[in-house]
């Protein structure tokens, strides 16, 4: 019977080997699977059996296949990847509507100063002073359409964030969740490997959101941190997130743990991160900045037309209006100011005079105080913020193709341990099938010798 019950255990062993094999086959292609193996012992002889060879094979447990340290790494390159990736894909869009010759403030700026040099061939013709006013009108169109851009980035920006929001807080509560469900499947002798991929799944997806700290305890549970330390998941219980823009216009994030409320850094790290990094150096500096140049030059303009006198010999009227808050975008042309009232005579007696009209075309040469750029003219102005966003973005794209580098070989080397190998597990599949059919032989062979005994027997 000893011969029976052990080619019975080598063949139920076997059976077990084959359906993890089957498992790990079938999930081949499925994105956050361990694969498996089972772990075997032999069964020693029984007490007082000198003879006894043993009693066969037995199955301990079925356990993933993972390196908690290659896991671990995979986080981290998570983490960077989502961050410089995020400000990637805005600052892109971003250098292309500002470099763009049919958009950008330099062509407008151009265009405004060709006009008042054609316009010297002959300061009186209405046609030429049209142009002109045309033109002035282009160039405001192009800072408000500029500024209107980069309000609705930071529009987007905000809703991003707060789906990403959203996003932790149901990530921690599935991370919390799955602490729980691993505990007690683990407590009933269950094996509990899918809930184990599908939480480090949470933590990895969690990861590129934000930096994040893991520590498993003693139970086995994941402990979630911010890297200040902050708790996201704690055990079974998780914390929540919430994001408020305060009246400035400004985010403030708080966190909510344990019934305890605390406020929270912005310096995420991850995909979050970016996003308030990206507001905060490189939209509101930007718009602080076209908002200064077209205040500047508004009034360096205005205050030069002021100077000089019309066709009719009035005294120069503005051509630009600047109001900040204004809806329909901070410059806009006089709307009561026609071309015979251009300014460009230094003399109200002499209509064809154009010195005012030269110190108009000076003014693209003489320096403005601009916010974030100093002392500069226009034109080195819309150099410096194309050539700032570009230097940022070439920066930011290195950077993004390293992390990216980093990331998938983190999960190369993760996959080479954890991944599931077809041509492994096709030598498993053979080699199993041979040991349960020898096992089979080895029941059938002590079966026949059972029967050979009992006939001898009778």
């Amino acid at each position: 019977m000893d011969m029976i019950n052990i080619g019975y255990s080598g063949a139920s062993t076997a059976q077990v080997e084959l359906n993890v094999t089957a498992q790990n086959t079938a999930n081949a292609m499925t994105d956050g699977y361990t694969r498996q193996v089972a772990v075997t012992s032999t069964i020693g002889a029984s007490s007082g059996s000198a003879n006894s060879a043993g009693n066969g094979v037995q199955v301990d447990s079925i356990r993933r296949v993972s390196n908690q340290y290659q896991v671990n790494q995979v986080w981290y390159a998570a983490s960077d990847y989502g961050y410089y990736n995020t400000q990637q894909t805005y600052l892109t869009q971003l250098e292309t509507v500002l470099s763009d010759d049919n958009s950008s403030l330099s062509g407008g700026f151009d265009n405004f100063f060709a006009a008042l040099n054609a316009a010297t061939t002959s300061p009186d013709d209405s046609a030429l002073r049209e142009q002109v006013i045309s033109e002035s009108g282009a160039l405001a169109l192009r800072v408000d359409n500029t500024l209107d851009y980069i309000d609705s980035q930071s529009s987007e920006i905000v809703s991003q964030e707060q789906a990403m929001v959203a996003q932790v807080n149901t990530l921690t509560s599935g991370i919390a969740s799955y602490n729980q469900q691993i505990t007690e499947a683990e407590a009933n002798g269950d094996n509990a490997s899918a809930l184990y991929d599908a939480r480090d799944q949470m933590v990895e997806e969690l990861s590129g959101i934000m930096d994040v700290q893991v520590n498993i305890d003693d139970e086995g549970n994941y402990n979630v941190t911010l890297q200040n330390g902050q708790p996201l998941v704690s055990g079974q219980e998780s914390s929540t997130l919430e994001l408020e823009t305060n009246a400035d216009g400004t985010q403030s994030m708080s966190l909510t743990f344990a019934g305890t409320t605390s406020s929270m850094n912005t310096d995420t790290g991850g995909s979050l991160g970016a996003l308030f990094d990206y507001q905060n150096e490189v939209l509101t500096p930007l718009t602080g900045t076209i908002n200064s140049m077209a205040e500047q030059f508004a009034d360096a303009v205005n205050t030069q037309l002021a100077q000089g006198y019309d066709l009719n010999g009035n005294p120069g009227e503005p051509l630009f209006i600047y109001d900040e808050n204004s809806s329909d975008g901070p410059l806009e042309v006089n709307p009561d100011i026609t071309a015979d009232e251009l300014a460009f005579s230094s003399s109200p007696d002499e209509s064809g005079n154009s010195d005012n009209l030269q110190a108009l075309i000076n003014l693209s040469t003489e320096p403005l105080d601009i916010e974030g750029l100093g002392s500069v003219t226009v034109g080195e102005a819309c150099s410096s913020i194309i050539s700032n966003i570009g230097i940022y973005s070439q920066q930011n794209q290195t950077e993004a193709e390293a992390a990216a580098n980093v990331y998938s070989e983190a999960q190369n080397q993760q996959s080479s341990v954890s991944g599931v190998s077809m041509d492994e597990e096709a030598v498993n599949l053979i080699t199993y099938q041979q040991i349960y059919e020898a096992n089979l032989k080895v029941i059938s062979t002590g079966a026949d010798i059972f029967d050979s005994v009992l006939e001898m027997c009778s």
